[in-house]
This record gives structure tokens, C-alpha cells and sequence, in this order.
């Protein structure tokens, strides 16, 4: 039977109109002054006046009507927990509604921008273990603050009434297993920066600091200045953008908070916009260690979790731990996911033999590089008026076949796969290493071919397709020979039986 039907809270309303709405709303309120001027024209008489006054009319129309929409919209919907089953529903022209079991809801999470910390709201997120779904929120409700608290404890209570799991409810202040200080997340920031930021960062303050010593003092200075401002603002552009990639994190994750509880992980962050996320451990279909270039030059690694609800929606994040060495890894992740074990697995890196399988690529690659460099140093194809030009083309042709070559290098290094007695093991990447544990149950599909040149040394390649949202839904697995996925099949066939631990 239905319980007391309610509304979202009315800031809705405001939020729901969008930027764009509000841009609008700015610009028209910056032409009030235009906007009397006009309207003093047509009292004293200025007829052309009126069609301005009329484009004024309209755009305050639209504006009004976008308005009084959501507020219909708003005051139709309804909001109701029922014994097994949350349920929306529209009562406008075109009716909708929305029923949500309980035993399908993977999470249910709480974040608050600054908007809403500013109404003291909480937009809760209720997202099901669904592939349709998997790339965004299910359904999104904005309640108060209080209002909030409590519907997430009713609905979490009628899931551990339908699944018999242990349920705590969470609040800003319980004691969290694993909490991250300002000083560690800023050394998250840096030890996961892009390499190419990296460099750009120091490219910029190291031309500055020499650009500054060439200049010469008084008229000559303001001169130089003056006429190099331009460049001065681009460098700014590009040096904001840099740092603002590299800094974003620490105000994501500020704060970030841990926590496992039976069978549910508690996390909680932000800094301008507040995220706390309740995860059910048998609904992680996946994890992954990540080693950006950076952090694998000093031995550290983040984890992140695959999962439904969490990191389905741009400028989300499934992250479980920030950047570790691997001892302080295993220890968090002994308390957060003791079911996440490092085995001692025979991993089976990329065979040697597949770079026959790779000889033709390259050959064609590499003839058609030279070839071009060829006519365009030797014929003037282009016209170069001085000879550094052509070096410059030479250069860059030399320096795209290293790349090439040191990626085929650091492919054989890295990408590999282990099979462990529950999961199984996929290693991808060039400089940023991936590893992602994936226990067998949660293998949907795995799929493998061989070519020509690989089936005449015994390999194949494959991927193993997980439930998740499209970019970590499928994991491909490098050259290995063709028996290594045999026994993946055999292993995937039986794990009814052999998966235990995260049942």
C-alpha cells in the first residue's frame, strides 16, 4: 500500500529551467535600462519604438511560459514508496510513471551542489542494476535536506527487508574507516596528471623565467610588453586550462571518507558539490588499479570501482582509493573490499611471437611515413623557402616511427592476463598500466579470433564483456596463446561453483 505521497522540494524548478534559461534571464536583465528607455518612446508617441518593444514582449514570453511549464510540471509529480517499489509518477497532459522494485535498485545516492547547499537540498540518485540504464541515473529527486535523510532511510530499509542484507544509514559525521587528508589528495593531483600537462606546465614557467630575463628596462620594457600582450594572453589561456586539469581533483575529492559496513561501502567527498554514495559490494561487477605514467614511475596506483550508479554520468567518479603505494593499498583495501584479494597469479604477458602479427602494420606504416618525407624534403613539393624546414619534417617522421616502435615496446611490457582461482586478471595499456579484476560470475561474455598470422603460432586475441556503463563494459585481452582462453571458458563455465567469495 502506498505511503504519503510527496513533491520534490520547489528549488526543482529553478534547476530544472538549465543554463541556458538563466543566461537568458541575465542578458534580458541587463537590458531593463534599453527596455524603459523604449517604453518612454512609445508614450511619447515614437512609433518605431514598438517593435523593439515587441522582440522585448516575446523573449519575456517564452520566458514565462518555460517558467509556469516546470511549475506544472512540478506540481504533477508525485513521489511515493510503496512496499516494494519506489514510484514517480506524472499526472500532466502526457502521464508518466515510473516503478522502481526495491530488490533492482543498485544504489541510492545523495549530492549537493552549491546551489543546493545554498537551499539545503539533496538531489538523490537512484540508479538499477540494468545495461540499458548503466550509462546514466535512473531517476533524480531533489528533496530538503531532512526530507532527503529520510527517504534514502526508507528506501534502504525496504531493500534490506526484500534482500535480508544488514543496512546502517549513514550520517556526515560517523566514523569512517578511511579518510584522506588535503595533503595526501594534493599529491593525488599531481602523481595523476597527464604527462603532456605535465610538460606544458613547465614549458610555460621555463620560457616565462627566460622571457622575463631578456627584457630590458624602462620605455624599451612597456614596448616589448605592449606588443607581445597578445601571446601573453594565450600563454594565461593555456596556463589556466593546464592547471585547472590538474587541480580539479582536489576539489572533487576533498575530504574523501570510506567506509564498509556488512555488506555495503560508504563513500563520501567534495568540496563544492557533495557527493556520499552507498554501494552494495555484489553489485561491483568489476576493479580496477590504475597507474598513470607518473604514478607508475614512483610506484603508486588509484583504485575505481565498476558498477552501476556510480561513474555513469560525466564529471562522475567510481573511485574507491586515491593514489597509493602498493602496501598502503592492500592494507585500506583489506578493510574497504577484503573480498578484492591479491593472489598469487601466473600472469601470461603478451607473447613474443605476436610481433609478426604486427610486421605487416608497420611495414606499410613506416613505408608510407619515409615515403612522404621523401617528397616533401626532396621534391618541394611545398615550396620551402629555407632548408631548417625540411630537417623539421625529417625530425618529426624520425620521431613518430620512435613512438612507434617504443609503444610496441611498452604494449609487450605491460598488457598480460592471469587467471586466479575467483577472478580473472586483464592488464591493458601503453604508459598508463590498468589492471582490472573481474571476478568470473559477473563475465557475461567472452569472445576471441585468430587471424592468419596469429593462428599459425597458436595465438588469439579476445575481450570479456562485464555489465557497465559502454566504456567499461568490454576489456580486451592481448596476444596469448589460444589455450589461455580455453581455460578462461572452462573457468567461466564453472563458476557457479568456484565463485565464492563475493557471493
Amino acid at each position: 500500500m502506498e505511503q504519503n505521497e510527496f513533491r520534490c522540494h520547489y528549488s526543482v524548478v529553478f534547476e530544472n529551467l538549465g543554463r541556458v534559461f538563466w543566461v537568458i534571464v541575465i542578458c534580458f536583465a541587463g537590458q531593463i535600462d534599453e527596455m524603459a528607455s523604449t517604453i518612454r518612446d512609445v508614450i511619447e508617441g515614437r512609433i518605431e519604438a514598438v517593435d523593439a518593444l515587441i522582440a522585448f514582449g516575446i523573449l519575456f514570453g517564452i520566458l514565462l511560459l518555460c517558467f509556469i511549464v516546470q511549475n506544472i510540471v512540478w506540481a504533477k509529480t508525485w513521489i511515493s514508496i510503496e512496499q516494494d517499489a519506489v514510484v514517480i509518477e506524472k499526472r500532466t497532459i502526457n502521464r508518466k510513471k515510473n516503478t522502481i522494485g526495491m530488490k533492482n535498485i543498485s544504489n541510492i545516492n545523495l549530492e549537493q551542489n552549491i546551489f543546493e547547499r545554498i537551499m539545503n537540498t539533496y538531489k538523490i540518485k537512484l540508479d538499477t542494476n540494468s545495461k540499458t540504464t548503466a550509462d546514466e541515473t535512473d531517476v533524480k529527486i531533489v528533496l530538503s535536506k531532512e526530507k532527503a535523510e529520510w527517504f534514502r532511510r526508507q528506501v534502504l530499509e525496504h531493500m534490506q527487508a526484500v534482500t535480508d542484507e544488514a543496512v546502517i544509514v549513514e550520517d556526515e559525521d560517523m566514523d569512517f574507516d578511511v579518510t584522506y587528508s588535503a595533503k595526501e589528495i594534493v599529491m593525488h593531483c599531481l602523481f595523476t596528471a597527464s604527462v603532456s600537462s605535465v610538460l606544458i606546465f613547465l614549458g610555460i614557467i621555463i620560457g616565462a623565467i627566460v622571457g622575463l630575463r631578456s627584457l630590458r628596462t624602462g620605455a624599451v620594457l612597456v614596448d616589448s610588453i605592449v606588443s607581445a600582450i597578445g601571446g601573453i594572453l594565450v600563454v594565461a589561456v593555456i596556463l589556466c586550462s593546464v592547471i585547472q586539469s590538474m587541480v580539479k581533483d582536489f576539489f572533487v575529492y576533498y575530504n574523501f571518507r570510506a567506509k564498509r559496513q556488512e555488506n555495503k561501502i560508504y563513500l563520501s567527498y567534495g568540496l563544492l558539490k557533495k557527493r556520499r554514495y552507498v554501494l552494495s559490494v555484489d553489485k561491483i561487477n568489476a576493479v580496477e588499479v590504475v597507474s598513470p605514467l607518473v604514478s607508475r614511475i614512483f610506484g603508486r596506483q588509484y583504485i575505481k570501482l565498476v558498477c552501476i550508479g556510480v561513474g555513469d554520468e560525466q564529471n562522475e567518479n567510481s573511485m574507491l582509493l586515491l593514489s597509493e603505494t602498493k602496501k598502503d593499498m592492500e592494507e585500506k583495501l583489506s578493510i574497504l573490499l577484503p573480498e578484492f584479494t591479491w593472489e598469487n597469479v601466473t600472469i601470461h604477458k603478451r607473447d613474443r611471437l605476436s610481433i609478426f602479427s604486427d610486421i605487416p602494420k608497420k611495414i606499410i606504416w613506416f613505408a608510407i611515413l619515409i615515403g612522404l618525407m621523401v617528397m616533401f624534403g626532396y621534391m618541394n613539393l611545398l615550396e620551402f623557402s629555407v632548408s631548417w624546414v625540411k630537417y623539421i619534417i625529417y625530425g618529426t617522421g624520425f620521431f613518430l616511427i620512435g613512438m612507434s616502435l617504443l609503444n610496441m615496446y611498452m604494449s609487450f611490457y605491460t598488457e598480460g592476463v592471469g587467471i586466479g582461482e575467483n577472478e580473472l586478471i586483464v592488464i591493458s595499456g601503453y604508459y598508463e598500466k590498468k589492471t582490472i579484476w573481474i571476478p568470473y560470475q559477473k563475465i557475461q561474455q567472452l569472445g576471441y579470433s585468430e587471424g592468419l598470422i596469429r593462428r599459425h603460432f597458436g595465438l588469439a586475441t579476445g575481450v570479456v564483456h562485464i555489465l557497465a556503463q559502454v566504456l567499461d563494459s568490454a576489456h580486451g585481452i592481448t596476444f596469448v596463446k589460444k589455450e589461455v582462453f580455453e581455460e578462461i571458458g572452462e573457468r567461466i563455465l564453472q563458476r557457479k561453483s568456484t565463485y565464492k567469495t563475493w557471493e
